[in-house]
């Protein structure tokens, strides 16, 4: 596949909630949803600030949504940090170690929110953690031990 459909597609088609939620310092928690409109090259309307105003009250962040992310608590940007992810509406979501800067309280309620999104949304999602703590969230768990994948127990989490 080309570069440029390359970046389309994981632009487009993936999205991602980073360790450290990545968010840009200088964007309220609702620039940083309407940023992935500007990132396609088209203008927010109406439609899309609806959209990501709908995205910050499911993550119970509504409320923040005029806060930049040095006005936030971890577990706050991590928030913002998945609203943003499912603003483009992806295929899939790669989430890595979303809890390991928050206290396991936080990280539980970040891991069962994103369950919870995630069956709303319809997406597909592959969390990487070291938390054994939040394998009963997963629907599926994998295992990965000297670069082998081997099954493991997960829960069902709707």
């Amino acid at each position: 596949m080309p570069a440029r459909d390359l970046t389309r597609v994981r632009r487009d088609r993936i999205g991602f909630v980073f360790q450290q939620s990545n968010l840009v310092p200088a964007l309220t928690a609702m620039d940083q949803l309407l940023l992935t409109v500007h990132l396609r090259g088209r203008s927010p309307g109406r439609a899309e600030r609806d959209k990501a105003l709908a995205l910050l009250r499911e993550v119970g962040m509504e409320h923040r949504r005029d806060r930049r992310p040095d006005q936030m608590s971890g577990g706050e940007r991590q928030r913002v940090g998945l609203a943003r992810a499912l603003m483009s509406d992806p295929a899939i979501l790669l989430v890595d170690e979303p809890t390991s800067m928050l206290d396991h309280q936080r990280g539980r309620q970040i891991v069962e929110l994103l369950a919870r999104e995630c069956h709303e949304h319809k997406v597909a999602t592959l969390m990487v953690t070291h938390d054994a703590g939040m394998l009963d969230c997963a629907d599926r768990v994998v295992h990965m031990l000297d670069g082998r994948l081997s099954e493991g127990q997960g829960g069902s989490h709707a």
